[in-house]
């Protein structure tokens, strides 16, 4: 993936944040230490001094392979005295060496020429928080889901709303706590203000907490942001089309809510075709019902909706105004 200059500039800028705390830890171990064990800095001074001696030695050309074989023996002779010191005092044979965040690059974002997996975190997780910065993610959770809103009664021998609300309401707890790549698509559909951006939300909190990458947004705000990048290719672009394609949960609220275009019908195929190809799951919120998805999307996203997502469907009268009403009394 490519990333504008700005956005490399950010993830060097965390790289070199780690490499700071990591000297700093090592240096903070040396002050512990050095005082009560000074066996310790001259093990580290003599250990300088076999490197210097190694590399002089190569530079000058000598030919006796004794002298590097020497300086070899006394390297790892010294190495092996400061472990003994240091499991003498029950700490770690790595405790005097830098620590670093990634053990693959010590946290200089390339391994063998290429980008290591740890810079290529660092980027798509800033990218996933800015395309995500307009949403309300800290706002929602399971803990403030309150079922006291929707009625316990019921018609004839269907569920009360109560009962059917609750019964999702616990199928997305336990989704956003077990949550993994494998995990299922979701389709929440019922008529606004019955508690499906909560639920949406909600789970996109969990989720992000246990380290996957999530893109929530709105529909609308989503699809302007692929309408704008698809027109205009500045630097500065963070190709949300690209990033909604690839990250671990893509949460698409409002479906149906954006003003509907031949592009934007195009881009919802789109990213849900490519994320079931990849089987990286979707979860989808609309205030539409199944036929009036079929009149907007067409076959081809209406099939895969009905084929390859779990439909959730929410019940009752409108949450958000019996919340009004209560606030108001």
């Amino acid at each position: 993936m490519s990333y504008s200059k700005e956005l490399l500039e950010y993830g060097q800028t965390v790289l070199n944040r780690r490499r700071q705390q990591a000297s700093y830890r090592l240096e903070e171990r040396k002050k512990e230490l050095y005082p009560c064990f000074p066996r310790l800095r001259q093990i580290e001074s003599e250990l300088s001094v076999t490197g210097y001696d190694a590399i002089r030695t190569v530079i000058s050309g000598n030919k006796e392979p004794d002298e590097l074989e020497k300086i070899k023996e006394k390297n790892l002779s010294l190495q092996q005295e400061r472990r003994d010191i240091l499991c003498s005092l029950n700490l770690p044979e790595n405790y005097l060496t830098e620590s670093f965040f990634c053990p693959f690059c010590h946290d200089e974002g390339y391994k063998d020429g290429k980008r290591c997996q740890c810079y290529e975190k660092i980027l798509k997780d800033e990218s996933f928080r800015r395309l995500n910065s307009q949403s309300p993610l800290i706002l929602c959770d399971f803990s403030n889901f309150d079922l006291a809103y929707y009625s316990p009664l019921s018609r004839k021998e269907d569920a009360s709303p109560r009962e059917q609300v609750g019964k999702i309401f616990q199928y997305c707890q336990r989704y956003a706590q077990t949550f993994s790549l494998s995990s299922a698509n979701l389709l929440m559909s019922g008529r606004t203000g019955l508690g499906k951006t909560h639920l949406s939300l909600a789970i996109a909190k969990q989720v992000i907490e246990n380290g996957f990458g999530v893109i929530y947004g709105s529909a609308p705000d989503l699809l302007s942001q692929i309408e704008r990048e698809r027109f205009s290719r500045s630097e500065t672009d963070l190709q949300p089309m690209q990033l909604m394609l690839e990250c671990d949960l893509l949460i698409l609220d409002d479906l149906g809510a954006e003003f509907s275009t031949s592009f934007t019908n195009a881009a919802v195929y789109q990213l849900m075709n490519s994320r079931l190809n990849k089987r990286l799951p979707t979860i989808i919120s609309t205030n539409l019902t199944l036929q009036e998805l079929l009149k907007l999307y067409g076959e081809r996203v209406f099939s895969r909706l009905i084929g390859s997502y779990i439909p959730l469907f929410f019940v009752g009268q409108d949450v958000r105004q019996k919340k009004e009403q209560v606030s108001l009394s």
